[in-house]
C-alpha cells in the first residue's frame, strides 16, 4: 500500500501537470494573442470552470465520503451515481446555452458553447479521477493528465505554426478533453455496469446528494461569478487584465489543492474508523497556514517581476489587484482544510449555509460594485467573501474537532512574521529591491526554523509523511 508521502509525490506530479495545462497553457497563449481574445478565451475557461462543478454536482465529492462504507459492492453506488451525473448534465447544458444567447452575440457565444461542453465532458473526468484516487491509483490519475497534456500541447503548437482562429483553437481544446475522457474511461470501466442500474438506488442517492451539489456549486459560483458579472458589465480588456492575476493565484492555489487530494480521502478514512484527529487538524491547520503565508510573501514582493514575465507591459495595469487577491490564497489555503472536516463528519450542510452566505455576499456586492469601480472591487470584494467564509467554516469546524486548536502559539509567531516582512519589503524594496527581498527571504526561512522546531511539529510531519495512505 502506498504511503502518504507516496502518495504526495504523485499529486504533486498531478498539480504541477494541472498547472501546465490550466494556467500555464493559457498564459503562453497570452503571448501569442491580443487583449481582446485573451479576454474571451479567459471568459469561456471561467464559465467552464463554473460549469464543471454544476455538471458533478458534488458526485467526485460524495463518492470520496461514501466509498469505505459501500466498499464491499462499488459497483451498485457508481454505476447509479453516472446515470444521475449524466441527467443533471444534460440540463445544465440548456440552461447555459440559453444563459449565452440571452446576455452575448458573436464570437462570445461560440466559445462559450464550446466550454460549455468542454466542462460537461471534465466533470466525467473529475469523477473518474476520483475513483483512481480512491482506489490509491495516484500514478494511473496522472496518467490521465499526461494525455492531455500531450494533446493541449500539440494544439497549441498547431494554433502557433498555422496561424488559427480562436474559435479553431478552443475547438482543438475540446478536443483534446474528448481524449482525455475517453481514457479515463478505459481505466474506470470494471467500476460500473449497466446491468446495476436502479431505480430505487438512484432515487436514494438523489436524496443525499443535495448538500454536495449545492455547497459545490454556491462554492464555485462565489469564486469564479466576479469574472461573469466582468463580462457582462466592463469589456474583454478588463476580463483580461482580472484573469491574468486570478490565472496565478490559482496556479499558487494548486498547492493547497494537491495536499487536499492526498489528504481528504487519508481524513475520511480516519474519521471512519473512529480514529482521533484533533492532534492530527491542529498541525495540519499550522502547515497549510504557514503554505498560505507563504505564498503571499512570495507573490506580493515580485509581483511586478511575476506578470511582466508571463505577459507583457500592457499587464502591469492588473498590479493593484495582487494583494487584495494574495489574501484570498491564505484564507482559501486554511479553509480548505475547514471545509473537508465538515464533508468526512457528515455535516455537509454546514458547507451549504457557508457557500451559501458568501455566494449572496459576492453577488450583492459585486453587481454594487464591479459596474463603478471595475475590476479593483472585484479584487477586494473577493477577499471580504473570504473573510465570511473562513469565519463561518471555523465556527461550525469547532462543533465537530472540539479538541482541536487551530490558534496556537506557533500559528501567532507565522503570522507576526508574515505582516512584518510584508510591510518591510513595500517600504524598502524601493531602495535596493533585491537586497531587501534576499533578507526577506533569509529571514522568512528563520521564522519557518523557529516554528518547526517547536512543539515538535517538524517530527510530527515526518511522521506523517510515512504513515501508510488509504
Amino acid at each position: 500500500m502506498s504511503t502518504v508521502s507516496r502518495n504526495m509525490l504523485w499529486s504533486s506530479v498531478i498539480s504541477l501537470l494541472q498547472i501546465y495545462t490550466g494556467s500555464i497553457v493559457f498564459i503562453v497563449l497570452a503571448k501569442f494573442m491580443s487583449v481582446d481574445d485573451f479576454g474571451i478565451l479567459s471568459f469561456g475557461f471561467s464559465l467552464a470552470a463554473i460549469l464543471v462543478v454544476c455538471a458533478d454536482f458534488g458526485f467526485s465529492l460524495m463518492v470520496m465520503k461514501d466509498y469505505p462504507a459501500v466498499n464491499s459492492n462499488p459497483i451498485i453506488y457508481i454505476s447509479n451515481s453516472l446515470i444521475l451525473k449524466s441527467f443533471i448534465s444534460l440540463l445544465i447544458f440548456i440552461i447555459t446555452v440559453v444563459y449565452l444567447l440571452h446576455f452575448f452575440e458573436g464570437k462570445w457565444v461560440l466559445v462559450g458553447g464550446l466550454f460549455t461542453v468542454f466542462a460537461i465532458i471534465s466533470s466525467f473526468i473529475l469523477y473518474f479521477q476520483s475513483l483512481m484516487k480512491l482506489q490509491n491509483k495516484f500514478g494511473k490519475h496522472t496518467e490521465t493528465i499526461i494525455v492531455y497534456a500531450v494533446c493541449i500541447t500539440a494544439t497549441i503548437i498547431l494554433y502557433w505554426f498555422l496561424g488559427m482562429s480562436l474559435e479553431y483553437l478552443v475547438l482543438g481544446i475540446l478536443i483534446s478533453r474528448i481524449i482525455q475522457l475517453i481514457w479515463s474511461f478505459f481505466i474506470c470501466k470494471d467500476c460500473f455496469s449497466l446491468s446495476n442500474i436502479s431505480f430505487d438506488h438512484q432515487n436514494k442517492l438523489a436524496k443525499g446528494m443535495w448538500s454536495f451539489g449545492l455547497h459545490t456549486i454556491i462554492g464555485i459560483f462565489y469564486f469564479m461569478v466576479d469574472t461573469q458579472i466582468i463580462s457582462i458589465f466592463l469589456d474583454a480588456k478588463a476580463v483580461a487584465l482580472y484573469q491574468s492575476v486570478f490565472r496565478i493565484i490559482l496556479v499558487l492555489l494548486i498547492v493547497s489543492e494537491m495536499l487536499s487530494n492526498v489528504l481528504l480521502p487519508y481524513l475520511s478514512f480516519k474519521y471512519f474508523h473512529k480514529n482521533d484527529v484533533d492532534l492530527f487538524i491542529s498541525k495540519l491547520f499550522l502547515f497549510l497556514f504557514i503554505i498560505g503565508c507563504s505564498l503571499f510573501l512570495f507573490f506580493t514582493s515580485f509581483s511586478e517581476f511575476i506578470i511582466q514575465f508571463l505577459y507583457s507591459e500592457e499587464y502591469l495595469l492588473a498590479l493593484p489587484l495582487v494583494v487584495p487577491l494574495s489574501f484570498v490564497l491564505i484564507l482559501r489555503t486554511i479553509s480548505s482544510l475547514l471545509g473537508n472536516i465538515l464533508t468526512v463528519s457528515n455535516k455537509q450542510v454546514y458547507r451549504v449555509k457557508t457557500v451559501l452566505t458568501s455566494l449572496v455576499l459576492s453577488l450583492m456586492l459585486n453587481l454594487a460594485l464591479i459596474p463603478k469601480y471595475g475590476i479593483i472591487a472585484a479584487a477586494w470584494v473577493s477577499v471580504v467573501v473570504h473573510v465570511c467564509m473562513f469565519v463561518m467554516y471555523l465556527f461550525y469546524s469547532k462543533k465537530e474537532v472540539r479538541g482541536a486548536q487551530f490558534f496556537s502559539k506557533d500559528l501567532i509567531i507565522i503570522l507576526m512574521g508574515t505582516t512584518m516582512l510584508f510591510f518591510s519589503v513595500q517600504w524598502f524594496s524601493y531602495i535596493q529591491p533585491i537586497i531587501v527581498n534576499i533578507l526577506a527571504i533569509l529571514m522568512w526561512f528563520v521564522c519557518l526554523y523557529v516554528v518547526m522546531k517547536r512543539n515538535d511539529n517538524f517530527v510530527f510531519l515526518s511522521n506523517l509523511m510515512k504513515d501508510k495512505g488509504v
